[in-house]
């Protein structure tokens, strides 16, 4: 019996958290709180619009994280971006050196920047620190990776404000087109994602026959991957269906926490589990596979969904998951799932896999990250050249793994001065991949 509670505890909860009328009543609870509040410090004006960026990533609808934003912008003239309080909403933020970043571009003249490419906003925000931060916006342009979607955050609010240019900004998911530009004008959108910097190298596909894993899910074991929905359905799928999970411990939840709640639906036994594993027993697991599945419903990017692809291993995703890889899921890629019927689906799924080439449909259309960076370097040239600019050299090739990286070796010992240099005059540490 006691089983039995604990399994209907993880459901509620998972009901409660993506509940659309739950979601737009959390909401409206904070922005209505924040509405009573006038603000009489940028601390306490900062507070309340870390509040806010809470509601505003909480609201089911359009109308919900419309009124968040507008109560957003009545905060905003009290704060005085030099005076953020950073440290207060960013554990790490008093790291001297921004990691997670590469320069992909040198500082050429007065009237060609270089260009500095940042994933998260974490790592974006701690620019602050720079000694001279107007020197750096001079000498180079940034590139933001966003980390999650909706993007709303203090930092994604704030950090514009203070610095002085512009930010050229890739999304999480479609819609950030639209909310990124709502947040400041000073974000400069690049349709592209942080699962498009994934290097077709690094996956060497195996012919069905040599796939022999029937099911496999990479994610973190936090509750927001919902690995509780998987083992819902994995007492009614086949028992030699081979299951493979492959994840790291996050927000206090590690392997024995998932062991323990599999344990709550009666299939402990019934799959393998693996803790942070080399990126090469990563690789072989994904062209090891027949299937890859995501059951998240709501996050970033999800670099998985296209890691998968490029192994030649469809993957399925929810049809209304908000993660940004579901735009590359089609009858070539994977299969978009409905969330009554999981089994069935999932069985079919498997079965059928024989019968999707997703490698070749991400080859033909450009998500690999070479494709990627022309996409990027286009975006920045036009830009540069329309503002009066000029551009006489191109961008180094990016890729992702699971950090930015160089695609050719040569460009991170050409490029290596430009890291000191930026110690140097603007007072600010990046370390080189």
């Amino acid at each position: 019996m006691p089983l039995i509670f604990d399994r209907l505890k993880i459901q509620a909860e998972d009901w409660l958290r993506f509940n659309p009328a739950v979601r737009n009543l959390l909401a409206s609870a904070i922005i209505f709180r924040a509405s009573g509040t006038k603000a009489a410090s940028t601390v306490e004006a900062t507070r309340i619009v870390h509040k806010l960026c809470q509601a505003a990533r909480l609201a089911a609808t359009s109308s919900m994280m419309l009124k968040a934003e507008a109560a957003i912008a009545r905060q905003l003239p009290a704060i005085d971006p030099a005076q953020v309080p950073w440290a207060e909403f960013l554990a790490d933020f008093g790291q001297e050196r921004i990691h997670k970043t590469i320069v992909l571009k040198r500082y050429v003249s007065e009237r060609e920047k270089g260009v500095v490419f940042i994933s998260f906003d974490n790592q974006m925000v701690r620019l602050a620190r720079a000694k001279n931060l107007r020197k750096f916006a001079e000498h180079y342009t940034i590139v933001l990776s966003p980390s999650w979607s909706p993007p709303h955050s203090i930092v994604s609010y704030l950090f514009p404000r203070l610095y002085p240019d512009s930010i050229f900004c890739l999304i999480s998911n479609p819609r950030d087109l639209d909310l990124f530009p709502r947040i400041s004008d000073s974000y400069r959108m690049v349709q592209l994602y942080a699962s498009s910097w994934v290097d077709p190298r690094e996956f060497v596909p195996i012919p069905l026959a040599e796939k022999n894993i029937d099911i496999f899910m990479l994610a973190n074991f936090a509750k927001y991957k919902r690995h509780h929905a998987l083992f819902a359905a994995l007492g009614e799928l086949p028992r030699n269906y081979r299951v493979l999970l492959v994840g790291q411990r996050e927000r206090g939840r590690t392997k024995e926490t998932l062991l323990r709640e599999a344990a709550y639906f009666g299939v402990g036994g019934r799959f393998e589990i693996r803790e942070n594993v080399s990126d090469e027993e990563l690789h072989h697991s994904f062209v090891h596979a027949k299937t890859s599945l995501i059951l998240s419903r709501r996050e970033g990017s999800c670099v998985a969904v296209v890691e998968s692809m490029f192994a030649n291993t469809p993957v399925a995703i929810y049809e209304d998951a908000e993660i940004g890889s579901r735009v590359f899921v089609n009858e070539h890629t994977g299969r978009l799932l409905r969330h009554d019927h999981l089994v069935t689906q999932l069985k079919d799924f498997v079965e059928t896999s024989a019968h999707y080439q997703p490698r070749k449909w991400v080859m033909e259309n450009g998500v690999d990250c070479v494709s990627s960076s022309r996409v990027l370097n286009n975006a920045l040239k036009q830009s540069a050249l329309s503002s009066g600019g000029e551009w006489t050299e191109d961008i180094a090739t990016l890729r992702w793994r699971p950090n930015p990286q160089y695609y050719d070796p040569h460009d991170a010992e050409r490029l290596r001065p430009c890291y000191e240099d930026i110690e140097r005059s603007c007072g600010i540490g990046i370390n080189a991949p």
